[in-house]
């Protein structure tokens, strides 16, 4: 029943299938540096990696003597993996990043730079009559705010040879001057650009370039980066282009509202801040972002890296819009101190999903020590059954010791590389409302955690609800996506991509007061031909396509109210949830917050999500009728990571969750089941189809049929199984079609509830 060629690639990966592995070095001048090498090399290979990437000790910095010394390590280690048989990867290492941009300021060439957005201000007197001269001879905006009255008035029509002369109106008048600056904190380069950004990267490979060159595109294979984002002083990245983008984009001079940026500016600040957040967010992922990947492929190289700092529910201050950011290279990061760490990886596979990307990478255990293997496996684990397909690990002591985490990892990503994800539900990934929450700040702040996570973006926590109290899975859709890839007809949502096209029968609208008019629309369309829409915390009421006249607000509060009910839009309508129906079957309901998350946001208890996706009656993929479920798993990410350097705790017991992905992937349906929790589980799953089923054993590579049967639910076959894991355990399920006649179909037994199962789950466990 199997394809042959796929269960031998299963049983020996190919070393293209297999993880790399992060190797941090010893002090450059360190004399057994060589020996050490050597080790990490043939480390590699002894943990069933195939691709070595090292790392400068954090902190370094280099000068010349520094840069010709790494040039001889990274000879030396590239030998040594030819020898091996080993691919090695390049690390952008700040240390590179920060002699370069050294350099070209030693010679006065400062364009590579990066730049902050500088605001300096003069406090006006009454009736004063301003003449000063500008802070910056090009700025980007200068006006005159009055805080109590939010009135802006455009001071560029009164500067004259290089000064401002202007009689202020009666009132409390600030003048304010916009100007991008650079950042001589920070030895950095502009990621807003694309042309600083390529030449950036062309300058650093420059300095290695002899060396690599005879091992470009054979054993040099990987151009590795972390850390991208809006760095320097309180995340002001800017670029003297924007206005310029901005205009283009939205059909209006930025200049006049710049003031949203960093405060209220009447009703308006929410539109306006959020079309300013998004041209920004566009400069990243068209600047750094696309430059890595023309660069990486230019050079016969594979991009593979993580955004800055994974606190995903501040995303629009530190990494911009993390979905669009990962078209390029859709990449996760699993580090110690991140409570949203693994939910990060729903964001890279839903960027790959999103955007017809084979590869979800992830940079896994970064900064963990001390971990045991059977935790640092249940991470892996967690991360491969949220859509992971190309790992890299850092690896500690716990798991060098021979090739068993490895070749289990090789297997693992032998089955998830490629097909499509199959998902009955759809969740709107709410970037507009993070935009729109987000404040710049004149002066520095200290600290890492910084006071920018709205309070009502409960989409981290959502995702855990469905996905870890629920047991489904999902696909997050990016706004743009939604739009462009996306139509509704008989109350089905379909993504409409070459290779990864999806159906949903579920739309989830995350807490969100900011919507893409446009997005409404389709989920209109889904809701009248009989499609299910479940929100929580926040409807939408205002339209991320701006308008003077608020008509598009208001047309987004009409929509909004035809799909949820009046009552849901009634402020003063204090339930606990709304429900909403239509004749074509379409059903939607409004869930109130009503829980706090450990970090602060409101969420709505995962019982309560769970009660409402179960309402809508819709015969879902899979079903996992023994999972155990424990109220407001949502609240915290579950699975490891631990907590204890910011203070917080695990809500699930043993740390862990059942997890699982379902790919299909020609004639074949590949289902990856994954339990990290301490507990047994010895229940069913039923798979909706009828199939026969292969079980693939991911440790060992062993394959053998499995005894099944069918069941009638809810109008669809579904194909019954016993599914025993023990804790810390993963299995795959590949299923391919099973022949059965109408007659067999007509004769087979309808059961009205999963939860019924649960009763018979002794007799029925006996027949298995």
């Amino acid at each position: 029943m199997a394809d042959e060629n796929l269960k031998e690639a299963f049983l020996h990966p190919a070393d293209n299938r297999r993880p790399m592995y992060y190797f941090e070095l010893p002090a450059i001048d360190d004399e057994t540096l060589s020996e050490q090498l050597m080790n990490a090399v043939q480390t590699c290979r002894r943990s069933g990696c195939s691709t070595i990437i090292p790392q400068l000790p954090l902190g370094t910095e280099l000068d010349a003597a520094g840069i010709a010394r790494v040039c001889d390590i990274f000879a030396e280690l590239l030998s040594f993996a030819k020898k091996e048989g080993l691919k090695v990867g390049f690390y952008l290492d700040p240390a590179f990043e920060h002699a370069v941009i050294r350099e070209m300021s030693s010679i006065g060439n400062n364009d590579m730079r990066a730049k902050i957005l500088e605001c300096k201000e003069y406090i006006c007197s009454r009736n004063e009559k301003v003449s000063r001269p500008l802070r910056h001879e090009m700025p980007l905006s200068v006006v005159a705010y009055a805080e109590e009255t939010c009135e802006i008035i455009d001071l560029r029509p009164f500067v004259r040879d290089g000064k401002i002369q202007w009689n202020a109106p009666d009132g409390n008048w600030v003048v304010r001057e916009y100007f991008a600056a650079e950042d001589t904190e920070r030895e950095g380069a502009n990621y807003l650009s694309y042309d600083a950004s390529y030449r950036y990267l062309s300058a650093v490979f420059t300095l290695f370039q002899p060396v690599f060159v005879p091992y470009l595109g054979t054993t040099l294979t990987v151009l590795a980066y972390s850390g991208i984002g809006f760095n320097g002083k309180n995340r002001r990245s800017w670029d003297p282009s924007f206005n310029e983008l901005f205009e283009k984009r939205f059909g209006f001079d930025p200049a006049p509202v710049y003031p949203a940026l960093f405060g209220y500016i009447g009703k308006k600040t929410d539109h306006i801040k959020t079309l300013l957040m998004t041209v920004r967010a566009s400069m990243i992922q068209h600047g750094i972002m696309h430059a890595l990947r023309d660069f990486a492929v230019e050079h016969g190289l594979k991009p593979f890296g993580n955004l800055s700092e994974p606190k995903l529910t501040a995303c629009s201050w530190l990494v911009g819009d993390a979905m669009l950011n990962n078209i390029y290279s859709p990449c996760a990061l699993l580090d110690k101190a991140y409570m949203y760490g693994v939910n990060s990886v729903k964001i890279a596979a839903g960027a790959a999903y999103n955007f017809d990307e084979e590869r979800v990478n992830a940079e896994l255990f970064r900064n963990y020590g001390g971990c045991s293997s059977g935790s640092l496996c249940n991470d892996a684990m967690n991360a491969f059954a949220r859509g992971v397909n190309c790992a890299a690990f850092h690896l500690t002591d716990a798991l060098t010791g021979d090739a068993t985490f490895g070749d289990f990892a090789a297997r693992v990503q032998t089955l998830l590389r490629g097909g499509r994800h199959v998902s009955d539900i759809a969740m709107l990934y709410p970037i507009y409302h993070l935009h729109s929450k987000v404040n710049l700040y004149f002066s520095p702040t200290h600290g890492y955690e910084y006071p920018v996570t709205p309070p009502t973006a409960d989409y981290m926590t959502l995702i855990n609800s469905i996905s870890i109290y629920s047991g489904h899975d999902l696909t997050v859709l990016h706004p743009e996506v939604l739009n462009a890839r996306c139509y509704a007809e008989d109350g089905v949502l379909y993504l409409k991509n070459a290779h990864n096209y999806e159906r949903f029968r579920v739309v989830v609208l995350p807490s969100t007061d900011m919507i893409s008019l446009e997005n409404l629309k389709i989920l209109k369309t889904f809701f009248d031909g009989g499609g299910k829409i479940l929100a929580t915390g926040v409807l939408p009421t205002k339209a991320f396509e701006y308008d003077e006249t608020g008509e598009n607000d208001r047309m987004v509060q009409r929509l909004t109210e035809e799909i949820f009910g009046r009552d849901a839009c009634d402020r003063h309508v204090m339930k606990d949830y709304c429900h909403h129906k239509n004749e074509a079957g379409g059903e939607s309901f409004f869930l109130y917050f009503n829980f706090s998350a450990t970090d602060g946001t409101q969420m709505t208890k995962s019982s309560t999500v769970n009660e409402a996706l179960n309402s809508f009656d819709i015969p879902f993929d899979v079903y996992l009728p023994g999972m155990l479920r424990l109220e407001c798993t949502g609240g915290l990410n579950s699975a490891y990571p631990e907590f204890s350097t910011i203070g917080l705790h695990r809500s699930f017991p043993g740390g862990g969750m059942m997890g699982h992905i379902h790919k299909h992937r020609g004639d074949a349906d590949i289902y990856y089941f994954a339990n990290t929790t301490k507990l047994e589980y010895n229940h069913h799953v039923l798979l909706r189809g009828a199939f026969d089923v292969e079980e693939r054993n991911p440790y060992t590579g062993e394959c053998h049929e499995r005894h099944r049967k069918f069941f009638r639910y809810k109008g669809e076959i579904y194909t019954n199984l016993r599914l025993t894991l023990h804790p810390s355990e993963s299995v795959f399920f590949y299923a391919t079609k099973a022949p059965l006649s109408d007659e067999e179909i007509a004769a087979t037994e309808e059961i009205t509830s999963i939860d019924h199962l649960r009763g018979e789950h002794a007799a029925l466990m006996s027949e298995f």
